[in-house]
């Protein structure tokens, strides 16, 4: 079983209409920052989490609920030409619907079927106002304070001869927060509530990015994860634990040392304590805490050849040992049955940034192996990451792989799975080649709003100081990204980015005059023609760098290519400069000195139009800049619009 459709409307930034997604057993969830990963984690923790802090927290504070709901549904209030009757007071609402079920897990969501075949279930949270909240009456007294407030500052502007002609009187409107109540209901039927002891069968677990691994490994109190983990068994499991204490009780009441020091103390009691009929001034000592659940808190972890505490780890370390001890503690024990008080049927761990304190190499290694650590509870673990690593976006399966992104249309937030739209049967070469590709570097598409695809590295690095110098803005301010596809791979790339996902893709390609590929670029071009958020650009010379060469040929410009020639050819750089001399660069001589050293030359041209801005600023004058090819320019309006 797992949640493989969720729906959340009106909690924190997901607003409406609905956020809708589709989950996977193991699911990916990639995104820029602020976007909703956590909201989603902790929404689904409001349906399954059991741990008390959540519990307590499904009332929610004002600040849980949508800004966009509760400031539209006070505009309603202020204006009283809307009906009392007509306005909606705002609803959180999360519900998500379980599917493949199986044998052992029908019987804890026979009650919430939401559907006639029985194959389905849902669970929803609702935060709304209390069902006998007299909502009229709570309007009428928030419109009269209204009206108050209006007839003060009408008062206020005739004396003063001024005051605000627009204002916004909803800042005035109380939010009711104190009269809403949650309510937890299966099948789709609020009057279905859900019981406790069938939800305590469902658990969920959620590692936030800033959890304190150490802390919650090492002995202390019931809210330590390590306690948590070692309790999830009965009491009765630890009799030989329990056993070996009562052992060392007696060995403390036999003690020849300890029982010297109990008759000292008694016989100075007895010198200094009045005699009480009854009672004497016999003293004991006691072995604290024979209760399994006590001696539990004492437990702590240590990890590695050398027994030492996780205190001395590194953070990394400890990131791992705390999920790792986090899927065990999910992970359904083979000895539990039905009926013991431990009996989970369903878990689903939420985990964001797994990737927080670790190495790459270990980034890369956790990603290899966290879909076969699922895969080994198949039936009753689903695993929900958020991450911002393009390390493990480019390890995991792309088909598990979805991100959240705002819509063009209306800004709400929808998800999109990468391999959405995509036949995998027609588009199965694409699907393979980018599984096998998409390596730290690439995988940062996942991660872009807008995309530049260029055939090289000289592209890569040359493309963005062109549009700093045109822009003044770096091409991260908007989001975007310069992808090398090493070659001309673009097909497999637009494969995927036709179907919606990026707002905007640029392809920069050559038009390869006099080689066999010299029809690609048009062919190309032809395919993707009709994706408006696909622009294919290509080259009027044959290359690149020729294009380069020949808008840069002339006047200052050319002095900054030799410039950078100089730095690449010492010897040949300096000698065509001279044979040069007044006239124009020959395109095709410049490019031959080049042609095995592109990505060195490209280098140097980037320092050398760094250098030129320093000198430039130190002297108080405009740096010299290069002139930007057509096609370029044509690629960064499309970009920046």
């Amino acid at each position: 079983m797992y949640v493989h459709h969720l729906r959340i409307k009106n909690f924190r930034n997901f607003g409406e209409p609905p956020f809708l997604i589709e989950l996977q057993p193991f699911t990916l969830i990639l995104g820029e920052n602020n976007i909703g990963k956590t909201n989603l984690l902790a929404a689904i923790s409001l349906l399954f989490s059991q741990e008390i802090s959540v519990i307590q927290r499904r009332n929610l504070e004002i600040d849980d609920i949508n800004f966009q709901a509760v400031a539209a549904f006070k505009q309603h209030v202020a204006d009283q030409s809307i009906e009392a009757e007509d306005i909606i007071f705002p609803e959180v609402e999360i519900h998500a619907t379980l599917g493949d079920i199986q044998e052992g897990q029908h019987p804890v969501v026979g009650d919430w079927y939401s559907n006639e075949e029985m194959t389905e279930a849902s669970v929803t949270y609702r935060f709304s106002v209390r069902g006998n909240f007299k909502r009229d009456k709570w309007i009428k007294e928030q419109r009269e304070a209204i009206t108050y407030r209006k007839k003060k500052d009408g008062e206020q502007k005739s004396e003063s001869g001024d005051g605000a002609d627009n204002v916004d009187y909803s800042l005035y409107v109380d939010f009711p927060i104190e009269e809403y109540r949650h309510t937890l209901f299966g099948g789709g039927r609020p009057s279905n509530e859900c019981e406790a002891w069938l939800l305590r069968m469902l658990r969920a677990e959620i590692l936030d990015a800033l959890r304190d691994a150490e802390r919650e490994l090492v002995a202390g109190g019931e809210q330590r994860l390590l306690f948590r983990v070692l309790r999830q068994s009965s009491e009765a499991r630890y009799t030989d634990v329990k056993r070996l204490l009562e052992d060392l009780k007696i060995a403390i009441d036999t003690d020849p040392s300890l029982n010297a020091i109990k008759t000292e103390v008694q016989e100075l009691l007895a010198l200094v304590s009045l005699d009480t009929p009854g009672e004497d001034h016999t003293i004991g000592l006691q072995f604290a805490a024979p209760e399994a659940a006590e001696i539990l808190k004492k437990i702590g972890m240590t990890y590695g050849v050398n027994p030492i505490t996780v205190a001395r780890n590194g953070l990394g370390r400890n990131n791992l040992l705390y999920v790792a001890l986090v899927l065990s503690q999910m992970a359904k024990a083979p000895d539990i049955k039905p009926g013991d008080d431990s009996y989970i049927c369903f878990r689903v761990v939420g985990i964001e940034e797994p990737e927080a304190h670790l190495h790459p190499h270990l980034q890369d290694h956790l990603a290899r192996n966290i879909e076969d650590i699922r895969g080994k509870h198949s039936d009753s673990l689903q695993l929900v990451l958020t991450s911002h690593s393009t390390h493990i976006a480019a390890k995991l399966s792309l088909q598990n792989t979805a991100v959240l992104f705002h819509r063009e249309s209306d800004g709400a937030i929808a998800a999109h799975y990468v391999l959405d739209g995509i036949d995998p049967a027609k588009d199965k070469d694409a699907v393979r080649f980018l599984s096998l590709y998409l390596d730290a570097t690439k995988s940062r598409m996942f991660f872009a709003r807008r995309l530049i695809l260029v055939e090289g590295i000289s592209e890569q690095i040359v493309i963005p100081i062109l549009f700093e110098d045109e822009s003044h803005k770096q091409l991260e301010s908007l989001g975007c990204t310069v992808i090398n596809v090493n070659g001309l791979a673009f097909q497999h790339f637009l494969t995927i980015i036709k179907n919606g996902f990026f707002k905007k893709c640029v392809v920069l390609t050559d038009r390869d005059i006099g080689t066999k590929s010299e029809n690609r670029a048009e062919l190309l071009k032809e395919k993707f023609k009709d994706v408006s958020h696909i622009n294919i650009q290509v080259t009027t010379e044959s290359t690149f760098e020729k294009e380069l060469i020949s808008a840069n040929r002339a006047g200052v410009q050319k002095e900054l290519l030799f410039d950078a020639l100089a730095l690449t050819k010492p010897i040949n750089g300096p000698k065509l400069k001279t044979e040069t001399g007044a006239n124009d660069i020959s395109v095709d001589t410049f490019f031959l000195e080049i042609e095995k050293y592109k990505a060195e030359f490209a280098f140097n041209l980037v320092s050398v139009i760094k250098g030129e801005r320093l000198a430039a600023e130190k002297e108080g004058r405009s740096p010299r800049k290069l002139s930007i090819p057509t096609y370029i320019s044509q690629a960064l309006d499309f970009i920046k619009e």
